[in-house]
């Protein structure tokens, strides 16, 4: 990057500073000052090689960036003109945490103009951090502990940005160690407590919860395309995830997948959509574990929203409170948890938009979406051939019977609300649901 071009450069020029000066200072034998002016050419010619090289990269960094370029004002008059910047433009880079030299690089325009833009609509980077109080800070931190327990300082600085709350990191820290003293200790000394205990199933199948969890990621910015969970494992579910994706984010250029059949509409969706086709390779599969940007994706949805709930539902299975192969059980857990999850889901998705990225030089996806937008780099390269799908990886999630589905859920909408707070992962709402349901319909049991 251009931090290790400079380096390079400076010990260049130190090296053949030194080597000039032994060579004008002192008085050598013929060989060696031959010697010395060897070296000294060689290096020479190694130094213009490499700021050579170091020019032709700041160039195609700067056409990189140069996507978009705001209108030019001319003025009649003299002297340069001026960049059509507009003051909600400034303000929504600024309010997606880019530096000055971030908004410059965006808009093509020097740090001094946009701090001069900056300063003729009073705007500043201090002016976006929250006056929030400190009992208000310490609810919402507090809410959203309870909701994702093992999130960091990160984290919850992470949602507070994604709700509209810039807050000083030091705020977050002593925040988190008044409502969250014992996760803040443990996290900082490296200890993650889990809970052992004997898994028993009498048999194969015997234990599902059928709920299933699709997700879409951006593989440019890692930016959350979609993230829902629902009852079943079909195509149909996966194409209407997607495609509320497409309503809210536009049409990718190509779309990875597993070889799973839950991905066969998405596919016949990308491969015959006038705009994408076959031969433009618009829809590739591949093993789920050569898809990094998932695979991390999912480990960090287990460990800040689903962790919770197979050990509630297992617990309230142990204790017999829970049928697992009962379908009016499975429609009171559906009914009770999958609103749940995808609330959770939810906060999950705003916090993640938000975290910044070490190997993306700190910038968090939201900011990666925001450039990659700016730059318009949409062409589109000439690819292989799609891989065609098989369903080697399909898993098959059984439906619950509709009529039992329907009668329940008609019931539990008018008596529980599954949304409630609640300090067990919902299991008090489960409970009360199976509960109803149990009285109302005694021949589903």
């Amino acid at each position: 990057n251009d931090h290790v071009f400079q380096i390079i450069l400076r010990l260049m020029l130190h090296n053949l500073t030194l080597i000039f000066l032994s060579s004008a200072t002192k008085i050598y034998s013929t060989s060696y000052y031959e010697l010395k002016k060897l070296e000294f050419f060689q290096i020479s010619m190694t130094f213009w090689t490499v700021y050579g090289q170091y020019c032709v990269w700041l160039v195609k960094k700067n056409n990189h960036t140069s996507g978009f370029r705001p209108a030019l004002i001319t003025s009649g008059g003299r002297g340069r003109p001026s960049r059509d910047i507009s003051e909600d433009q400034v303000k929504y880079l600024l309010e997606n945490n880019s530096s000055v030299r971030e908004i410059g690089e965006l808009l093509g325009v020097s740090c001094s103009t946009v701090r001069r833009r900056m300063a003729d609509s009073s705007l500043s980077v201090r002016m976006n951090y929250s006056n929030i109080s400190d009992e208000a800070l310490q609810r919402l931190v507090s809410s959203f502990i309870q909701e994702c327990p093992d999130s960091g300082i990160r984290t919850v600085s992470e949602y507070l940005n994604g709700v509209g709350l810039r807050v000083q990191r030091s705020r977050v820290m002593e925040t988190m160690r008044v409502v969250d003293p014992v996760g803040t200790i443990c996290r900082g000394i490296g200890i993650n407590i889990t809970q052992r205990r004997s898994y028993s199933v009498p048999s194969p199948l015997a234990l599902w919860w059928r709920i299933v969890i699709h997700g879409g990621i951006d593989g440019y910015s890692r930016k959350l395309m979609f993230l829902t969970a629902s009852n079943n494992d079909r195509a149909t579910t996966v194409l209407r995830a997607f495609l509320g994706a497409v309503q809210n984010f536009g049409l990718p250029i190509r779309v990875r997948s597993n070889k799973g059949g839950e991905n066969v509409e998405v596919a016949r969706y990308m491969l015959k959509h006038p705009e994408r086709g076959a031969e433009r390779s618009s829809f590739i599969t591949g093993r789920s574990v050569h898809n990094q940007r998932m695979e991390r994706l999912w480990r960090d949805v287990w460990c800040a929203v689903t962790v919770n709930y197979p050990s509630a539902l297992q617990y309230l299975a142990d204790t017999a409170a829970l049928n697992p192969d009962g379908e009016l059980d499975l429609a009171c857990v559906h009914f009770v948890m999958l609103p749940r999850i995808n609330w959770h889901l939810e906060l999950f998705s705003v916090a993640w938009d938000r975290h910044s990225l070490s190997t993306e030089q700190g910038r968090s996806p939201q900011q990666l979406w925001i450039r990659g937008q700016l730059m318009a780099n949409t062409s589109i390269p000439d690819p292989s051939r799609p891989t065609p799908l098989d369903t080697e990886e399909t898993v098959i999630v059984p439906d619950t019977p509709e009529n039992i589905r329907t009668q329940v859920h008609g019931l539990l909408q008018q008596r529980i609300d599954p949304l409630r707070d609640s300090d067990c992962s919902g299991m008090d709402i489960c409970l009360e649901a199976l509960q109803l349901a149990r009285q109302t319909f005694p021949e589903f049991s």
